[in-house]
């Protein structure tokens, strides 16, 4: 983590060089990146916050039962109904996700919520069944759990084989 925020950090700092070489407006970039901070420290100090809670309020035993890389395919299956039922921002899902790895989620299990919160969300299924139709919404869902749960055992067997 640390070594993503020296590079985030060194290409910040390059982006303000160069915006104050070009076009002179560094400032107003510091002041709508600072705004954005304001408006989004609330969510994630609340993400930390209930990923700590979740992360000591899970026992172990339903982790390691259910979640980790010996549960094999139904903890694949069960990380991708949990990823789509993740009705939630990026800013809230991650800090959650972690959390669930840190508790010793297999890695199969965590790509699948990952793919599963990213294509299957329900967060976005009334905007699709809204704007696309409920059939649209259907075939998506359908087309894309094969997708989750092969992501799942993908990152599963190369777990298993190479770390």
């Amino acid at each position: 983590m640390a070594q993503t925020t020296i590079i985030l950090s060194i290409l910040a700092l390059m982006l303000v060089l160069v915006n104050a070489k070009t076009t002179g407006k560094h400032l107003d970039g510091l002041k709508s990146g600072a705004k954005q901070l304001l408006q989004a420290a609330p969510l994630i100090l609340g993400a930390f916050i209930l990923a700590g809670m979740i992360e000591v309020l899970v026992p172990a035993e339903f982790v390691q039962n259910r979640l980790s890389a010996e549960a094999g395919f139904r903890g694949i299956l069960l990380g991708s109904l949990g990823g789509m039922l993740l009705a939630m921002g990026p800013y809230a899902a991650f800090p959650i996700i972690g959390s669930i790895l840190a508790a010793g989620a297999g890695m199969g299990t965590v790509v699948a919520i990952i793919t599963s919160f990213c294509i299957l969300g329900m967060i976005k299924a009334p905007f699709e069944a809204a704007f696309l139709g409920p059939k649209f919404l259907i075939c998506k869902m359908l087309a894309s759990i094969p997708f989750c749960i092969s992501a799942g055992l993908i990152a599963h067997f190369v777990e298993k084989a190479f770390l």
